[in-house]
């Protein structure tokens, strides 16, 4: 095996030819493969009726050989026909003899591609269907011949690719080394990513790929899976660290270490990337004294002058932190973390925290855990009355010194990396380092780069969840004391995005500690609200003495982007989504604004999905009294000068309205979006009226009583109201409403608190009072009817597309009513002059459609 990985290249052939040499070797490679393939079939063929079915099992079938070679042969002839042939030059300007065209250049694949003879490669307008590319390089197109072939030059169950897996091996090695600008990788890359399938392994290019999946193949087909017996304490083994519980005794990837020096030593910077690819597949298939190799191979690859080959070789790092099942490695990683930590390439070093944290995260894994469960089974650090404890511990007090070193970095985008990593670090390291952490996170909260600012004051609410959760002390409180007054301090902060990011962080911080206070106490879920106020709490004086004044400062910003990001706070923090915290994954974003948040058009406020549809969309966080604290900065947003800000005021509105239970503060906030739906600006009065028809689907979870008083004691006052205002707008605002009710199902069957409404509509006629004694429904379709001969054409038509819009979610009694109104407008439309208004018309004609159409009908049956 070694002789086939020795270099075959003449110091004396010029890059050009060796290329060519390199054509030729795929060329004699691929008929090979196709020869041994036809064998194969042959084979497979002949004792079809003497193998048994696990014996067919291991080998491909009759009709995947025959795709083989059919595909193989056509890559192969469509290889060999633009191969160029550069020795007839080399030998024309040396006076030497010309070779015969249909010389060895250019061999025919065997198999049905036999009968087409070929002399000579295509001329240059030669063939029809074929593109010639001259700016492909000998390179690129021998990467487009291995991409295509790729799937049977690393078949395991093949008989042939076994039998030439060192010829492949060998010939892969001598790309890599011709591949000294990374082509491949470039191109591989570039076709991935356009593609929409772009992946770690295509960093490698076709020859590196193929030649990292025919060692893990291999590896993992040749593993003899041995299981070792469980060792005892007293094991000399154990005594020289090597976990008691190492799986299996793997030793198949010993022969492939030849070909991870061989690349090592390789001027090509191709060829070392892949050298270091291959360590975390070989990792787990080699014996302790070769894993030793490996490791200097790894790390003389993180000295590298290259800085491509330093960044594989930490990606390297990070995938076999996670393979570690043997105490005795741990030393030789935690070294390269701080090789890595004064790395003079800024983000190798912001890569070095990563690195750290995931080291620390799977530490115990090293001494406590089990290889066969492999990395997704993490071990806690072990108690102090464990014996491994300190050698765990001592392991962390290396690597902590990382972290604090990076957190004071010149480059800002290393101190960054720190910033938004320190809730890792906080859950890898454990309960006794937490005020360390706390304080690394108080030093970049005041850190002179804004967007370290912002991500450090980002990473403060996750790392109050991992304290508060991971602690068996007081430190759960201590975490508020040390980094809240930070947080008042950044307030006042010049950056934009830095008071942006705060807001978002008080936003989920006030999420998470009303949510600890109501599991602290074992209040149900459903009324969180009145927990707060009657059960003494934990947090709630923080949250009502520093995040609250926070917010309420932050919404009066000058700043639209601050305003808004504060509004989207608080309606996060209102409508909190059901999930466990303890489900959270931690993001770092260097960009405030590509957050999703709640600024959407509230029309697909119902469609928000959540994990069990069942369960609330709207669990309450604030409590009344807070929601009462905030109404006044909201009133003041509401005579902003920028319109996005008076929506996006009012667009909280159904969030707040959940976390209230008494009528007064109801009516207090339904005063806001009565306001707002005067404004001149018609998103904004769509958008208030749109909140104050939700408000009721809101209050609507606590009860079928509170959502069914809402609406008929305080939207049908007011939509009454606009459908008898002169203003045309704000009668087709009260059309507007009418649909949202009705389509969102918010109205209820029967009134309740009749009296309130009957005293607020004192002024109706016999007719409609009739109607209000009926049903809700008959109320609002009666609205909609006094507007069907309104002296605004535009008013007249909607009152058709409304009522279309509807018809299939009425009752069959309500549908008649709807049909004499839409008769009726007809009739009266038709009578004016020029025979009406021809939009009238037609949207009058396609309700009439609809009343009559067989889903109404099945619908009313």
């Amino acid at each position: 095996n070694r002789s086939l990985l020795t270099s075959t290249s003449s110091s004396i052939m010029t890059r050009q030819e060796m290329l060519h040499q390199a054509g030729r070797d795929l060329i004699r490679i691929l008929t090979l493969l196709v020869v041994g393939m036809e064998k194969e079939l042959a084979s497979v063929n002949d004792n079809a009726d003497v193998q048994s079915e696990d014996a067919r099992a291991k080998h491909l079938t009759t009709k995947e050989l025959n795709e083989s070679i059919e595909i193989t042969s056509k890559i192969l002839l469509d290889y060999a026909r633009r191969h160029p042939d550069v020795d007839e030059r080399r030998d024309n300007s040396r006076g030497g003899s010309k070779s015969h065209p249909s010389s060895s250049f250019h061999p025919l694949p065997p198999g049905r591609v036999q009968g087409k003879k070929h002399h000579g490669p295509p001329k240059g307008k030669g063939g029809k269907g074929k593109k010639s590319q001259p700016t492909d390089s000998p390179l690129l197109r021998i990467g487009d011949a291995l991409q295509r072939t790729t799937s049977f030059l690393v078949e395991p169950s093949s008989t042939t690719t076994t039998t030439l897996r060192w010829e492949i091996i060998d010939y892969l090695c001598g790309v890599l080394d011709l591949d000294t600008e990374q082509e491949l990788a470039e191109k591989e890359a570039a076709s991935s990513t356009e593609g929409g399938d772009a992946s770690p392994i295509n960093d490698l290019g076709s020859a590196g790929s193929i030649l990292k999946l025919i060692v893990l193949n291999r590896s993992a087909v040749e593993d003899p899976g041995i299981e070792t017996e469980e060792l005892t304490d007293n094991d000399s083994v154990s005594t020289l660290g090597q976990s008691s519980q190492s799986g299996s005794a793997s030793n198949s990837g010993n022969c492939f270490l030849t070909v991870v020096h061989r690349l090592a030593a390789s001027k090509s910077t191709s060829a070392r990337v892949s050298a270091c690819s291959l360590g975390p597949v070989l990792w787990s298939h080699l014996d302790f004294p070769r894993q030793l190799q490996l490791r200097g191979v790894i790390t003389r690859a993180l000295h590298d002058v290259e800085v491509i080959v330093r960044k594989a070789t930490a990606t390297v790092l990070h995938e076999i932190a996670e393979l570690v099942f043997d105490r005795r490695a741990v030393p030789w990683l935690v070294l390269m973390c701080e090789r890595s930590m004064t790395d003079p390439e800024p983000q190798l070093r912001a890569a070095a925290m990563t690195l750290t944290w995931h080291l620390a995260e799977h530490l115990p894994n090293a001494f406590l855990g089990d290889a066969r469960k492999g990395s997704s089974s993490i071990r806690r650090l072990p108690p102090r009355s464990d014996p491994t404890f300190m050698d765990v511990y001592l392991l962390q007090c290396k690597l902590l010194p990382v972290a604090s070193n990076l957190a004071e970095d010149r480059i800002a985008s290393v101190r960054l990396s720190v910033a938004a990593q320190c809730d890792r670090l906080c859950n890898a390291l454990g309960e006794h380092w937490f005020s360390v952490i706390i304080d690394l996170l108080q030093a970049l909260i005041s850190d002179g780069d804004d967007r370290v600012r912002s991500e450090a004051i980002l990473c403060m609410p996750r790392l109050v969840e991992s304290v508060v959760i991971g602690t068996t002390t007081g430190h759960n409180i201590t975490v508020l004391e040390s980094l809240l007054p930070q947080a008042v301090k950044i307030q006042k902060d010049s950056s934009t995005i830095v008071r942006s990011a705060l807001a978002t962080a008080c936003g989920e911080l006030l999420v998470f500690l009303v949510g600890a206070d109501d599991r602290s106490s074992n209040e149900p879920p459903s009324s969180p609200g009145r927990a707060a106020i009657s059960t003494p709490s934990l947090y709630k004086k923080h949250v009502d003495d520093t995040l609250i004044p926070i917010l309420q400062k932050l919404l009066q910003d000058t700043n639209p982007e601050v305003t808004t990001a504060s509004l989207r706070a608080v309606t996060n923090a209102s409508r909190s989504s059901a999930r466990d915290s303890s489900t959270r994954i931690p993001t770092c974003s260097h960009r405030v604004d590509t957050i999703d948040d709640d600024l959407a058009s509230i029309s697909s406020h119902q469609s928000h999905t959540s994990f069990d549809r069942t369960k609330p969309v709207f669990i309450p966080v604030l409590s009344e009294e807070q929601v009462l604290r905030l109404l006044p900065t909201l009133s003041n947003l509401a005579t902003s000068a920028q319109w996005r800000v008076r929506q996006s005021a009012v667009e909280i509105v159904p969030a707040l309205l959940g976390c209230t239970y008494r009528h007064e503060t109801r009516h207090e906030i339904s005063k806001f979006c009565v306001r707002l739906m005067g404004d001149k600006v018609d998103s904004v009065r769509r958008t208030a009226a749109e909140c104050l028809c939700l408000g009721g689907s809101s209050l609507a979870r606590h009860g079928e009583d509170d959502g069914g008083e809402w609406i008929t004691n305080i939207v049908i006052p007011h939509l009454k109201s606009c459908s008898r205002s002169d203003d045309s707008k704000q009668r087709l605002l009260s059309l507007k409403m009418i649909e949202i009710i009705i389509t969102n199902g918010l109205c209820p069957a029967t009134f309740k608190g009749a009296d309130n409404v009957n005293s607020s509509l004192s002024s109706c006629d016999e007719s409609v009072l009739g109607s209000v004694a009926e049903s809700p429904v008959r109320m609002i379709l009666d609205i909609a009817a006094s507007l069907a001969s309104d002296r605004v054409a535009n008013v007249r038509l909607n009152v058709g597309r409304v009522l279309a819009s509807i018809m299939l979610l009425l009752e069959t009694s309500d549908v008649d009513f709807s049909v004499n109104v839409i008769e009726k407008q007809l009739h009266d439309e038709r009578g004016r002059p020029q025979g009406g208004d021809r939009d009238v018309v037609y949207f009058a004609q396609q309700a009439l459609m609809l009343s009559q159409s067989p889903r109404r009908r099945s619908l009313s049956h």
